[in-house]
């Protein structure tokens, strides 16, 4: 759900990740420290998009020494999200969430409408949190003062069982004392994973989040969604020379996994056939 303050000072996101986070964590067979840190970048990917336009995407990579070495995250303006997390085979016991990630880095990469390359900024970690770093990135590369609330609450049995977030951008014309309020609204908000699980909605949540009034401007569905095909991985295996082709095969190399989605083809002896023959042809 994205929304614009009535003084036109202020944007904002919200957004439900409950059944992606769910699924990404199944596709991915993550333990809870990874499943909390990728929920926190697909809900930040998703807040982040809503303010792109149509196919313009943007995807963010933090990169730490920590257990979770990797958390990627990237989505669509139009609701399509997807990411994966990489970590250590046996994730030890740590004292807080920063140690996660640990000492690294966030690359925030955005694809838009009418730039040949994508836009890229870097900056180092300052806690690891994914909220804190977000919210760092925004105010040192882009220049813009946002406030950022995440919640994945958990239950019992370690499964999600809600997951969301807020985001607040100050337009051109805000001043300290409405950004201050903003912060002090954020600050008095209700975990967002307590107020989906006793049924508010998405737009009450944003008038707790923000004492100004709204217009709500867009409110569409996100989705895990990996435009990954079996199409797609021959493109890639076509970069490939026939002899590393032909090796494979007779090693029995065919199983091709997503590591956006962690789905799985299969290449049959027509696939490899199929490959050598357009590689030879392209030698030619």
């Amino acid at each position: 759900m994205r929304a614009i303050t009535k003084n036109g000072k202020f944007r904002v996101a919200a957004v439900k990740s409950t059944a992606t986070s769910r699924i990404a964590m199944e596709n991915h067979q993550l333990n809870s420290l990874s499943g909390f840190l990728l929920n926190h970048a697909l809900s930040n990917i998703a807040l982040l998009s809503s303010f792109l336009k149509g196919e313009e995407r943007i995807s963010i990579q933090f990169d730490g020494n920590g257990p979770v070495r990797t958390i990627y995250a990237e989505a669509l303006q139009v609701g399509e999200i997807r990411g994966y997390a990489r970590a250590a085979s046996e994730i030890p016991a740590i004292d807080s969430l920063s140690e996660g990630i640990g000492i690294g880095f966030l690359k925030v990469s955005k694809y838009l409408y009418n730039k040949f390359e994508p836009v890229m900024g870097i900056v180092d970690l300052q806690r690891s949190d994914i909220t804190t770093d977000i919210a760092y990135y925004l105010a040192q590369s882009e220049q813009i003062p946002s406030g950022i609330t995440l919640d994945v609450l958990f239950s019992d049995a370690g499964e999600i069982a809600e997951a969301g977030g807020v985001l607040v951008q100050a337009m051109p014309g805000a001043t300290e004392q409405e950004i201050e309020q903003i912060e002090e609204a954020l600050r008095n908000l209700r975990p967002i994973g307590n107020l989906l699980a006793d049924g508010v909605s998405l737009e009450d949540i944003l008038a707790l989040a923000v004492p100004f009034e709204f217009d709500i401007v867009n409110n569409s569905p996100i989705d895990f969604f990996c435009r990954c095909s079996m199409d797609r991985f021959k493109e890639i295996l076509l970069t490939l020379g026939v002899s590393e082709i032909r090796d494979m095969e007779s090693s029995g190399q065919n199983e091709l996994v997503c590591q956006y989605c962690s789905k799985k083809y299969h290449l049959e002896p027509s696939d490899f056939e199929e490959i050598i023959t357009t590689l030879k042809a392209r030698e030619n």
